[in-house]
């Protein structure tokens, strides 16, 4: 446990910052992700060019420090502009706004007579949170122009503007739900928050003690030293390489059963090493264990021809019975605290809240006003009261969920592919209890449905909170900092894609964000041209993951040596898992063998090592993907997606 350090409250200079740094990171987000196709921070737990911005504002810090002290921000302002950076960047990946913004347009551009996707839903889609004419979309599909003329801004004036609203509102209930969890998972249980130890550790006395560390810069230099060879050799295939991507094990596996293995990879990724020697040893152990579980399904299913059944084994459907689980196990875990919370905001007594970012009875009316906006923007864009309702419980019951795992045992990334709340509520309702105006207008949320739960905003503001705790930050300010980071972020990212698709073509350049919108309106079409039932396979294997669940939990509650955590089998059953499993597995028996034989002495001396692995990587790849814009050409990726 850091003791607290007393620090001088979120200042406004750190909140200016941050809102200044906010478009230029934007700007780098979009063009490395979609304009050069680089490297992608928002697949990542934890940002790494987040973490790059804060390393230059450290070393820029140090030399204020030497020089003129007077004006050198404290570590609490520091972490100010972390936790800004991070919202925004939550926002801005291609899960999500990036997806949000190719919506938009995707539906019109995208429609031919063959796909009758105009006959199909494009009368069900706003005319306020859609472009519909072909002439206004031609320019920013085909590219060769410029966002600043009068006639562009004006067509995207309105969507922008509507989607702005809707999008702090969802921000806005995230917060004030963080408020009433923050001190039950802070305070009470006191989880580990894994993913906020290295930037709490960079920032603390302006990086001074934690930057003069030698192992620290000995991981750095074999990170960022393999990073920097493997960029040169990109550039110059002459130089030596050494392969981070090691080899695909399927290429191995042609024959059945085993042909039926699922992106199965050999990789090196240092940052991955470092990431995993910080998390807790039963996550990092369930990671891999639970991965190669996954694979047993597949290869036991082919081998007995439960593989003929479509979609065996149905890994989306038991991923949402397993968020599910961990969920209520986690609500359950904190009823008294909830009770006592909604207590003192309906009835003034409870619990003390003096401590709190918010009062909770202002916490509950933040919720309540977040929730009317989004209940008056979905009925003004045509869904039904008792499916809007159905659909945002679900979505914010799941982020709360993610939440909960990023603060007890901080994956480096979490996925919950086909378990939003579009997939569950067809598997539960069957499309045609829904209908097609539900259905139409539920695919203009695909950007919060399909894969935005690894970039999900609301994990990064309650570890926002742990880290205000940490360093007596003022947390009434740090909710501020927030929705105006938000705000900004929301805006930049809509500036900084336009800008692009504008002046390269969205179609030739961004194409990549625009195959997941076609995604989703191919799945719309889907939808509507051939309606479902209830799924009862899917809601079978809801209730296995489910009672799969339920009963790892138990056993961990009951037996301490037990090791498998089921947030291991929620976050593996997709293809990311494939990349990271094997330095998982390193680094969990390099920890492993850490603790049994040198103890945590031993462990604490080694964990500046794996830091440094983690920034190395970071920093030389974040430098690699700015030298890339600069040149206008690709540079190495260190990081695929």
């Amino acid at each position: 446990m850091h003791p607290v350090e007393k620090q001088t409250p979120v200042t406004i200079r750190a909140i200016l910052i941050g809102i200044l740094l906010i478009p230029i990171n934007s700007y780098w987000h979009i063009q490395m992700t979609l304009v050069w196709l680089m490297n992608f921070p928002a697949i990542l737990a934890l940002f790494f060019n987040v973490i790059f911005l804060l390393a230059v504002l450290i070393a820029i810090n140090y030399f204020l420090r030497r020089y003129t002290p007077g004006i050198a921000l404290h570590q609490s302002e520091l972490l100010t502009i972390y936790i800004m950076l991070s919202a925004a960047t939550s926002l801005n990946g291609y899960d999500m706004m990036q997806c949000l913004v190719s919506l938009i347009g995707t539906g019109t551009w995208y429609a031919t007579p063959e796909n009758e996707w105009i006959e199909l839903f494009g009368n069900s889609l706003p005319n306020w949170l859609v472009i519909k004419d072909r002439a206004i979309l031609s320019p920013f599909y085909e590219g060769g122009t410029t966002l600043y003329m009068t006639e562009h801004i004006l067509a995207w004036l309105v969507p922008v503007a509507s989607w702005t609203v809707f999008v702090f509102a969802l921000i806005l209930v995230m917060v004030c739900i963080n408020v009433l969890l923050r001190k039950q998972w802070i305070e009470h249980e006191r989880l580990a928050y894994p993913i906020v130890e290295l930037p709490y550790d960079m920032t603390r006395e302006g990086g001074i003690h934690f930057f003069s560390n030698r192992v620290l810069w000995l991981g750095i230099a074999v990170a960022g030293g393999i990073s920097m060879l493997n960029g040169l050799a990109y550039l110059y295939p002459s130089v030596p390489r050494i392969p981070i991507w090691v080899t695909s094990l399927n290429r191995f596996f042609t024959t059945k059963p085993w042909n039926a293995i699922y992106s199965m990879n050999i990789t090196l990724y240092p940052f991955v090493i470092g990431l995993g020697f910080l998390m807790p040893l039963s996550l990092a152990f369930s990671y891999w264990m639970f991965y190669l579980f996954w694979q047993g399904q597949r290869v036991l299913g082919s081998h007995i021809g439960l593989a003929s059944l479509p979609g065996f084994p149905y890994p989306m459907a038991q991923v949402r019975g397993v968020w599910m689980g961990l969920l209520l196990f986690a609500l359950w875990g904190g009823r008294r605290h909830f009770a006592r919370a909604f207590r003192k905001a309906l009835m003034g007594h409870g619990i003390d809240d003096s401590r709190e970012p918010m009062s909770y009875r202002s916490a509950l009316i933040g919720i309540a006003l977040g929730t009317g906006v989004i209940l008056a923007f979905c009925s003004l864009a045509g869904l039904s009261l008792w499916f809007t309702v159905s659909f945002f419980s679900i979505y914010f019951a799941l982020s709360t969920a993610i939440t909960r795992i990023r603060a007890e045992l901080g994956p480096p990334a979490h996925d919950m592919y086909g378990s939003g709340p579009d997939y569950i509520l067809t598997t539960l309702l069957g499309t045609r209890r829904i209908g097609p105006r539900n259905l139409s207008v539920m695919a203009l949320f695909y950007w919060i449905n399909r894969e935005s739960y690894r970039a999900h905003p609301m994990p990064h503001q309650l570890e926002g909170f742990k880290l205000a705790d940490r360093v007596g930050m003022g947390g009434n300010r740090i909710i501020l900092a927030i929705l105006l980071a938000t705000l900004v972020g929301a805006l930049s990212c809509f500036w900084a894609f336009l800008h692009a698709g504008y002046q390269l073509g969205t179609e030739a350049r961004l194409y990549r964000t625009t195959w997941f919108a076609r995604e989703g309106y191919r799945i719309l079409a889907s939808r509507l041209s051939y309606p479902t039932g209830v799924e009862y396979t899917d809601l079978l294997f809801m209730g296995i993951g489910f009672m799969f669940t339920i009963s790892i939990l138990i056993m961990r509650t009951r037996f301490i040596w037990w090791g498998l955590h089921p947030v291991g089998y929620a976050v593996t059953g997709w293809w990311i898992i494939g990349r990271l499993w094997f330095p998982l597995l390193i680094s969990s028996m390099i920890k492993w063998a850490t603790l049994k034989f040198g103890g945590a002495r031993a462990y604490r001396r080694l964990v500046p090592f794996f830091q440094g692995l983690i920034l190395g990587d970071f920093i030389m790849g974040s430098l690699w993907s700015i030298l890339g814009i600069v040149l206008e050409k690709p540079t190495y990726v260190f990081w695929g997606g």
